[in-house]
């Protein structure tokens, strides 16, 4: 359908709160647009109504285009309950604009997904893990939510955490988390080691009893004062536990602000 400056907001803005909406600037004299603007309308019916295609013809709406900024057709703007989530300029070719789609259309995991993460950001662990749960239920292979959900298992169920995360590729996103949790989930199942000194030994296994608890605090007290004893036990084991840990728990989380920097100092 087509819209104008006086109908926008019912066409688009509005009607945006019910379903996506895709915003195609285009003009009559524009090849690529005749190129661009089939692709999606064909794309619009196979949907089966999940988003929709509003056009604005640039030359008849200057001021929709000048609202837009739009230096270049076709230029299209993706927008959602009255917010722009994506856009992308040129007629691109069709599978282009598929996984464009497939990329910037919310869907139901994807909100779910940012629920989880508030949840997690605010501490509320238990319904993070819940909803994760129901997401990867219907989402199995989702890697984002297979990480993010073994995080909220560690300490209690760290063999479940690692689990999880087990056959995930290294050339996936936020793979450090899955290292540090793999890092983590050896160390707990650490048997005595000979030859090494009883006392750095025992400093370091306490550290991963309180790991364990769930005392992190202590974990952190125990680890860095081994690393600033002893780098050789374990293959330099305190700090890379120091490493995993942090990671895990965030840059602003109180005990990342609280230990970093004693944790840089025994380092050196």
């Amino acid at each position: 359908m087509d819209t104008t400056f006086d109908t926008f907001r019912a066409d688009v803005i509005e009607a945006s709160n019910k379903n996506p909406v895709l915003v195609d600037f285009w003009a009559p004299w524009c090849g690529p647009c005749r190129v661009l603007s089939p692709v999606l309308e064909k794309l619009e019916k196979e949907s089966g109504g999940r988003w929709k295609v509003v056009k604005v013809n640039t030359d008849e709406e200057p001021e929709l285009a000048q609202e837009f900024q739009i230096r270049s057709i076709p230029s299209v703007k993706l927008v959602h309950e009255g917010k722009l989530i994506g856009e992308f300029m040129g007629a691109l070719p069709e599978s282009e604009v598929r996984k464009w789609l497939e990329k910037n259309l919310p869907t139901e995991g994807k909100k779910g997904l940012e629920e989880a993460k508030a949840y997690l950001e605010s501490g509320r662990t238990s319904n993070a893990r819940k909803l994760l749960e129901q997401i990867l239920k219907k989402d199995p292979q989702n890697v984002e939510v297979r990480i993010l959900l073994a995080q909220t298992l560690i300490p209690a169920e760290i063999d479940k955490a690692e689990e999880l995360v087990r056959n995930i590729e290294e050339s996936a996103p936020n793979y450090d988390k899955v290292s540090s949790i793999k890092s983590l989930h050896r160390l707990v199942h650490m048997t005595n080691q000979t030859g090494e000194p009883a006392e750095d030994w025992n400093l370091y296994r306490r550290g991963i009893i309180a790991f364990r608890k769930g005392n992190f605090a202590e974990a952190l007290e125990s680890w860095i004062e081994l690393v600033g004893r002893n780098r050789q036990l374990d293959d330099d084991g305190a700090r890379k536990a120091c490493v995993a840990l942090f990671n895990l728990l965030g840059h602003d989380h109180e005990l990342t602000q609280k230990y970093h920097r004693r944790f840089t100092s025994a380092l050196y």
